[in-house]
């Protein structure tokens, strides 16, 4: 069966970085010169040049609207796209929340899909309004605790009453102050389940009390029902019906072979005619995934958005409109990561940074995120205590090394490292102005192994932020040549 093509098709930079095949994903490609502009990578702008499929831009209106952004800046010329459809995605992106995340080109974007799917499809299906559920599970900090100083607890204190020590101070005893609202939910209450068990009983007297009663307290039906005697189930036990049917069963072992071997033929049939029922096979891989995962296959859209940004998809979903995902999928719920500290408990949805924000250490943990279509959003934390190994970091730090090819750790995000520059020399070996000259990114390229920075394992980027986990048992190289 052929995949269904979704008839206008919005492509956002991720869609591109993450070279999606959108020539089997819509029929009508359409993007803007801002997003393609945005492009850095030289592969991706590489690949740009050879589309197998054409690109249409669409621009803006020329109505000239300027609407403030959060980073200072202002919002380029918006043209081509009707004021008021703008100013709704603005607005709408503003009530989510995720207004502070979106560029200027991602609101473009998001108003270009929303002018195609009102030409296209009608605006009855459209939401106007946020439908945000905010669900508080916890506060960030006991709420009497008098200010944040990092690394001590500050307990509130208890306020000393004016009375005399003799007069002994009434409290309260409704649900509020015995909820523990501040840490947990309120506990469950014994004393009325108790009273309930012993209403039946009815003892006045210690004295007056019958065997009967006794036996009933005694039957542990606080914890459990009681147990049935050995004598209630001894007459399962018959030894003349277990003889009897010992017998019967040698008798039913001679005639077995016959009705085992037509019914081995009827059940390899009915298998046969089942298939690979509950087997995952090359075949039904696919099925399987769509089963199990948060998208379906685009059927009956005519107009969607394909955007890998956390942002715009939550946007996109709670406005109503359609989020395609980079293998063609209809995206029914919105499901990201985002890195959370678990030293100050702060988020933040820049995937690439390596140390936190707020408090500045590398405690940065990757958790799921999911955004339903009625606005929910929850975090999905791992159950896995490994998540905060602390396996391989209590060695001591290496000796700092100087110099040009120093292989330091980095400890802090200001960290400064050498810019590790090539040589005038190398410099002049590689000449990108000739006809000949093959980029680094090509398949035909040869893998450098023989220059200095290569001998000594460096890469273009560091190892990573905060310390590295080492391990004294590793191998090291022999007979280095020292200077």
């Amino acid at each position: 069966m052929a995949p269904t093509l979704v008839a206008h098709v919005v492509a956002d930079a991720g869609a591109f970085l993450k070279k999606a095949p959108l020539q089997e994903i819509g029929s009508t490609i359409y993007t803007l010169k801002d997003v393609v502009d945005e492009i850095r990578d030289k592969p991706t702008r590489r690949s740009l040049a050879f589309l197998p499929y054409q690109l249409t831009f669409r621009e803006p209106h020329p109505e000239h609207i300027r609407h403030g952004h959060p980073s200072g800046t202002r919002c380029r010329t918006l043209a081509h796209t009707d004021p008021e459809r703008i100013r709704h995605v603005t607005e709408f992106s503003k009530k989510t929340g995720d207004y502070p995340s979106l560029s200027a080109t991602d609101i473009k974007v998001l108003a270009l899909t929303y002018q195609l799917e009102l030409e296209h499809v009608g605006s009855k299906h459209l939401k106007k309004e946020p439908e945000v559920k905010v669900n508080v599970h916890s506060t960030q900090r006991h709420p009497e605790t008098p200010v944040n100083v990092a690394g001590f607890f500050l307990p509130s204190r208890e306020k000393k009453s004016s009375e005399s020590v003799g007069v002994r101070q009434k409290f309260p005893d409704g649900d509020p102050f015995n909820s523990f609202q501040f840490w947990r939910p309120a506990l469950p209450t014994v004393d009325k389940e108790l009273l309930q068990l012993l209403d039946p009983l009815e003892v006045s007297d210690p004295k007056e009390m019958s065997s009967d009663s006794f036996n009933t307290f005694n039957s542990f039906q606080f914890w459990r029902p009681p147990l049935a005697s050995i004598d209630s189930l001894m007459h399962l036990l018959n030894l003349d019906d277990v003889s009897s049917s010992d017998q019967r069963s040698d008798e039913d072992k001679e005639n077995e072979p016959e009705e085992e071997e037509d019914d081995d033929e009827e059940d390899e049939e009915e298998e046969e005619e089942e298939g690979d029922g509950g087997w995952i096979t090359p075949g039904n891989i696919k099925q399987v995934k769509m089963d199990s995962s948060d998208w379906t296959a685009p059927a009956d859209v005519t107009v969607g958005c394909l955007t890998t940004d956390f942002a715009m998809q939550n946007v996109l979903i709670q406005i109503g409109l359609h989020v395609l995902s980079v293998n063609g999928m209809l995206i029914k719920q919105a499901r990201n990561y985002i890195l959370r500290c678990h030293a100050c408990f702060k988020t933040t949805s820049n995937m690439s940074r390596l140390f936190c924000p707020h408090c500045g250490n590398r405690t940065l943990k990757k958790i799921a995120v999911t955004v339903s279509a009625d606005g929910n959003t929850q975090m999905h934390f791992s159950k896995n205590p490994k998540v905060l190994n602390s396996k391989g970091l209590r060695h001591s730090l290496p000796m700092p090394q100087g110099g040009k090819h120093g292989n330091n750790p980095q400890l802090v995000e200001d960290q400064r490292f050498p810019q590790q520059r090539l040589s005038r020399k190398a410099r002049q070996k590689t000449n990108v102005f000739d006809p000949d000259f093959v980029s680094g990114a090509s398949p035909f390229s040869q893998n450098d192994i023989y220059s200095r920075a290569a001998n000594l394992q460096i890469r273009d980027g560091q190892g990573g932020g905060g310390r590295r986990r080492a391990n004294p048992n590793a191998a090291h190289k022999k007979f280095v040549k020292k200077n």
